[in-house]
């Protein structure tokens, strides 16, 4: 997450030996054109911006017209510039839409961490049309995305850009102002944690991976639902380190697996999950073979013979019940002479 309570010293220091990765989303060039000359504030596709006078933008009025026409054009540079103008003048709070516009020229622009900045504003203070906030909603997660997947590079200390997969997180899963926290009920807020989710998966992260999991679970018109219900038994069992480590997790994966094929008895994953299920036999028959044949070793056959009715009981079909029926059978015929 967000690195805090870092000195600036120890802070570079880590910045430098992660190193200066540049991103891999191309920088636009953010130079506006501006010449001077014209009667009233115009502007073309040709030259760009044409003002009466040096700094002398004119009404208010007529640069969001003209720079709403660049914004159309794809000169977002120019676009910005003007933009920028009006946000600082008295006419910005009748505007309710700037901050959108101006989010989409960052954007458009590459500059992420400022898009983010208006685009937040757009959701938390303006509320224009509700088309427009939805709009700077996706473009967060967009963001974020970019961020996650390291197709983008978080700016630090305005010299050194880092990857940074858990900028990209904080943005949808800060507990104070993340897209999702603030916003629980978004028509995509299943896409973003079961980006999360899979990201933690794939960091070997399963047991984070696994409450984000069962946050898609829950939803009730989530398309991720049987996916996400099978990844949770699965992140929960990859935890598992042995049987007799880890017994509380390898029963909750069992647990989960199981409840996975009660909710899709035919579902897409139907024999990954039977097949994990027949692991964990394996794994609990094991177990209880051990426990059995270490009675066996200090003569307690009684104790010994509990374990292997255990395994022959409630493993039958696997690799330590063929082994626990050798067992008994050479006990009794010990026994028996």
């Amino acid at each position: 997450m967000i690195l805090k309570g870092r000195s600036l010293a120890s802070l570079l220091c880590v910045l430098l030996a992660l190193g200066c990765a540049s991103p891999q989303i191309p920088e636009a060039d953010d130079s506006p054109r501006i010449e001077n000359g014209a009667w009233d504030t115009r502007w073309t596709a040709e030259s760009g911006w044409i003002l009466p006078a040096s700094g002398a933008w004119g009404s208010s009025a007529r640069v969001r017209m003209e720079a709403l026409k660049a914004f159309e054009a794809g000169a977002y540079a120019d676009a910005l510039a003007a933009l920028r103008f009006l946000d600082d003048s008295t006419a910005a709070a009748k505007m309710l839409d700037l901050r959108f516009y101006l989010g989409e020229c960052c954007y458009q622009l590459g500059r992420y961490e400022d898009a983010l900045e208006y685009y937040r504003k757009v959701y938390q203070e303006d509320f224009p049309s509700p088309e427009l906030i939805d709009k700077a909603r996706r473009r967060v997660f967009e963001i974020a995305l970019a961020y996650l997947k390291e197709r983008k590079t978080r700016s630090m200390l305005k010299v050194f850009q880092v990857s940074s997969p858990d900028y990209g997180i904080d943005i949808l899963l800060d507990p104070v102002d993340g897209l999702v926290t603030e916003n629980p009920y978004l028509s995509f807020a299943d896409d973003a944690y079961l980006e999360v989710a899979n990201y933690y998966y794939d960091q070997g992260k399963y047991a984070e991976s696994v409450l984000l999991y069962d946050s898609i679970v829950k939803m009730s018109e989530s398309e991720w639902k049987e996916l996400a219900e099978y990844k949770s038994a699965l992140a929960e069992y990859l935890q598992v380190r042995g049987a007799v480590y880890d017994e509380n997790k390898l029963l909750q994966s069992r647990r989960r697996f199981k409840n996975y094929l009660q909710s899709y008895p035919r579902g897409e994953y139907w024999e990954e999950a039977r097949g994990k299920l027949r692991e964990i036999n394996e794994l609990e028959g094991e177990k209880n073979l051990k426990i059995a044949k270490f009675y066996l070793n200090e003569s307690e056959l009684r104790a010994c013979d509990i374990y292997l009715r255990v395994v022959l009981d409630n493993f039958p079909n696997s690799l330590a019940a063929r082994e626990a029926r050798e067992i008994r059978s050479r006990i009794e015929k010990t026994t028996s002479q």
